[in-house]
């Protein structure tokens, strides 16, 4: 029983990294073919409503909504709208293994907001050792610049998926706000406001309504396993890990994402990558894993 409960949590924890960190190749797949406000559009309205689906189905009620309406549109904001977009835009720009990277920076933003604004958790001598290793594989990062990139552009690409990364920070921890509420419908309704936030950005320009005259399939599949399966059944897998097995081991999620998806983009779409964005990767599970330790 013992061995097929951790096969089991182990098999979830495995499609999860995989789901997460796959997030990056597929936006710059779909970059071929869509805009950045498009995918970011695309990716969230169809995971709303496929979780929307979902949870009607199951029986979920939704009057949490009006208690919370305020915290629901920030949720949607800092957890898919703002990140989403930024993300997809600075991978216009730099690579996907770059931006899996940057992303590692999320738990070290939560572990300062943690401590400082949410008073969560007490700040120890591996999280402020951790920080700094971060610190370190950030600045390296951000200083290896593709020679075929404007400079400027790179930096603010990168600045962009940092910017995201604080953001997931903080909907990690302003979530622990709601209580008593099931994740499934939770995360169906962040997600009906993100769309929604979305579709009003779009109207600061005709972007999301004129699409390329040429629409690859690989653009296609790319965006509807994006949407359908690295964010609708990625955020089900992530709240039901931390339903049966706990946050803590759902932490762990944070060592391999940069990995993969570093490893992808090189696999995958033949991405770049030299001494210093090894050290980079190195530095950040490092920081992570330093971080997190008891």
């Amino acid at each position: 029983m013992y061995l097929a409960d951790n096969f089991i949590k182990w098999s979830f924890f495995t499609i999860l990294v995989v789901l997460f960190g796959s997030a990056f190749l597929l936006i710059e797949l779909s970059l071929n073919s869509f805009s950045p406000i498009q995918i970011a559009f695309f990716r969230v309205f169809f995971a709303s409503i496929f979780l929307l689906i979902y949870a009607l189905l199951m029986g979920y009620k939704f009057n949490f909504i009006k208690k919370n309406f305020i915290l629901l549109f920030i949720l949607g904001l800092t957890g898919t709208t703002i990140p989403f977009f930024l993300i997809s835009w600075a991978q216009t720009t730099i690579s996907s293994s770059e931006t899996g990277i940057l992303i590692g920076f999320m738990p070290l933003f939560t572990i300062i907001g943690s401590h400082y604004f949410f008073k969560y958790e007490n700040l120890s001598f591996n999280k402020i050792l951790g920080f700094i290793l971060g610190l370190c594989g950030l600045f390296i990062l951000l200083i290896n610049n593709n020679e075929d990139v404007n400079i400027f552009g790179n930096i603010y690409a990168k600045a962009a998926v940092i910017i995201s990364a604080f953001f997931y920070a903080v909907n990690a921890l302003l979530v622990k706000k709601i209580s008593n509420v099931n994740v499934i419908p939770l995360s169906a309704v962040v997600m009906i406001f993100s769309s929604l936030q979305l579709l009003l950005m779009s109207f600061t320009g005709k972007e999301i309504y004129y699409l390329n005259e040429e629409i690859l399939i690989s653009s296609i599949i790319a965006i509807s396993i994006l949407s359908l399966l690295s964010t609708a059944f990625a955020t089900v897998l992530y709240y039901k890990i931390i339903h049966d097995y706990g946050p803590n081991f759902l932490s762990l999620v944070n060592y391999p994402i940069p990995v993969f998806a570093f490893f992808a983009g090189i696999i995958f779409l033949n991405e770049k990558f030299n001494t210093l964005s090894i050290l980079s990767l190195i530095l950040v599970v490092l920081s992570v894993y330093i971080s997190q330790k008891k």
